[in-house]
Order: structure tokens, then sequence, then C-alpha cells
């Protein structure tokens, strides 16, 4: 009997610092609290792709400060004004 080592393809995992960025990201999301709670219980299961996927996906539902009433710096309302034009 032979042996046949199979190599499986490995995907890295994410860096702490982009799971430590993703719960961020989830902490000030839009997105609904079921899927929320899905993102979280999955975060240690994430490969690199999937988490720079996922932080694209929440950078992009994030709550807009100004139409919020919350806080902001000019840095923002630049930011902001540039992006609405």
């Amino acid at each position: 009997m032979e042996f046949n080592p199979v190599i499986e393809e490995f995907e890295p995992a994410p860096e702490v610092t982009q799971i430590e960025y993703i719960e961020q990201l989830l902490k000030s999301s839009t997105i609904p609290f079921e899927l929320n709670e899905y993102f979280y219980q999955r975060l240690k299961l994430l490969t690199d792709l999937e988490a720079r996927d996922l932080i694209d996906y929440l950078e992009k539902r994030q709550v807009n400060r100004i139409h919020a009433g919350l806080n902001f710096n000019m840095t923002y309302s630049k930011k902001f004004l540039k992006e609405s034009i």
C-alpha cells in the first residue's frame, strides 16, 4: 500500500488587525441585527479573502454621522461633501 498525501489548498487566516477592524465596523454598521450576529459568530472561521470582502461590505454600510445627527469633525464633513457631489 502506497502513501499518497493529499495536498489541500491552504487559505490563510486573516490578521488580528483585520478581525479587530471588522469588530469595530460591526458595532457601527447599519446591517440587520441577525446578520450582525451571524458575522460575529463566523469571525474566527473567516479566511483572509472572506475578511477583506466582509470589510468592503461593512464599510459601505456604516452610519452616516451627519445624517444621524452625531458628532463629526471637519475632515469627516469634507469627505462627506466630496462623496455627495
